[in-house]
């Protein structure tokens, strides 16, 4: 009998490390051919890509070491160049501490509701309550004009609802707070200190995200089973079953399966908290892989990701992780990626792929010189946790019941939140220390 945990991501790799640092029993169990989760790569022909951007963020210092230990001479460190396309033009990110750089009517339109939503009577109202949506949340601190022109027509194309519906819960540090200070010097075209989570990320070499995946999972002791798909868990009697019918006993069960999938194969769930496992709802992303061989001539490309808030553009972010990272692409090449969100099953691959090549071009990051040579779609199921009016008591629900049972459930899916490679790590490391505890 040892610790089980469900999901080889970093979530479940970051959890077997700490227990093997304790010497503690335990076994994995992955339904991929490959651990990694949403952190492995995929190549093809020289090009590498990852599940859409994964740049490490690093915050916590005990995380900072481990990456940096595993990644040794290999971790680039880069500094961020995003940016956010929109009056036909590229404005930095983030685009609160930048409206200098749009035409002087929105950059006015932006600075003044600013300053109405800190200060103005307009504003008293939401200034003198917590916001009760995301919606509020922007009009309470960044104000009507940097929402009409960002805030609002990004984020509805990500979620896929009308914001009123989402609570501000998931903001925390992912949206930029700017200062009063910085938004002024920002619209006035001064330079602003950079701001974000996401200023400047480490990245292995070569072979994309996935090298450090791998890196991880060879230093475990533990036992790793691949190709192994949990089809059933019986908490009382503390069992698991793959689906080739193996069981897996286990005296502790750490899953990082999403929340309603692990709920869905539960036996012995109570009516209510199926009902609110299945109220707990997620937007999915399908992005498209770009493989293109630079034209002759062509500069290069200073874009490591764009957002897209305009409704002209069916997708809501693109990136060029090779413009970051240089080996992810063969010599006089780059890559991209194009994310488009949906609810429910989205479009034909072939539909998203010629709306990506679309649109990269209309918004000049492909260039009539270059030379597309694949394209290929790939869907992330369960993407984005939609922070809905549902959210907060069906979790809750589910949660109870998960905990009575002693099975904790963690990582961005299995906590069912909005977190970072970074944040699954240290969630990995906090299960396995309360199972040590």
């Amino acid at each position: 009998m040892q610790t089980l945990i469900l999901g080889g991501g970093l979530a479940g790799l970051g959890c077997a490390h700490r227990l093997d640092a304790a010497g503690a029993k335990w076994r994995l169990l992955e339904r991929e051919a490959r651990v990694g989760g949403l952190a492995r790569s995929e190549t093809r022909d020289g090009f590498t890509f990852d599940a859409t951007g994964h740049w490490l963020h690093l915050r916590d210092p005990k995380v900072k070491a481990l990456v940096l230990d595993l990644l040794g001479e290999d971790a680039l460190w880069v500094s961020r160049s995003a940016w956010i396309h929109t009056h036909g033009m590229m404005v930095p990110y983030p685009f609160q501490t930048h409206t200098g750089a749009l035409p002087p009517e929105v950059t006015y339109e932006c600075l003044m509701g600013f300053i109405r939503a800190r200060f103005g009577e307009e504003g008293r109202a939401l200034r003198e309550r917590e916001p009760a949506s995301f919606e509020d949340f922007v009009l309470r601190n960044l104000g009507e004009g940097i929402g009409r022109h960002f805030m609002f027509p990004y984020n509805r194309k990500l979620y896929q609802v009308d914001l009123s519906e989402l609570s501000a819960a998931w903001t925390g540090r992912f949206v930029p707070n700017p200062s009063v200070e910085d938004v002024v010097r920002g619209a006035v075209g001064a330079k602003t200190e950079t701001q974000g989570y996401n200023a400047r990320f480490v990245y292995p070499r070569s072979g994309g995200i996935e090298t450090l995946s791998r890196r991880l999972a060879a230093r475990l002791q533990g036992e790793i089973h691949t190709g192994a798909t949990v089809v059933a868990v019986d908490p009382k009697r503390r069992c698991v079953r793959t689906q080739d019918g193996t069981e897996h006993p286990y005296t502790q069960l750490v899953s990082t399966l999403p929340l309603p999938a692990l709920i869905e194969i539960c036996e012995g769930v109570p009516e209510t908290v199926r009902r609110a496992a299945r109220r707990l709802r997620a937007v999915s992303v399908t992005y498209v892989n770009v493989a293109v061989r630079v034209g002759e001539g062509t500069p290069p490309l200073d874009y490591h990701w764009v957002y897209f808030p305009e409704p002209e553009f069916p997708f809501y972010r693109a990136g060029c992780a090779s413009a970051a990272v240089p080996d992810l692409a063969p010599p006089g090449c780059r890559t991209f990626y194009v994310e488009f969100s949906h609810l429910g099953p989205g479009l034909s691959e072939e539909t998203y792929c010629v709306q990506a090549l679309e649109g990269l071009a209309r918004c000049g990051l492909l260039r009539e010189a270059d030379e597309v040579l694949f394209t290929f779609a790939r869907t992330i199921p369960t993407a984005y946790v939609l922070f809905d009016r549902a959210y907060e008591e069906s979790r809750a629900t589910v949660f109870a019941w998960l905990e009575a049972l002693g099975i904790r459930s963690i990582g961005r899916y299995g906590a069912w939140e909005y977190s970072s490679m970074e944040d699954a790590l240290i969630a990995g490391r906090t299960a396995a220390e309360a199972l040590l505890s």
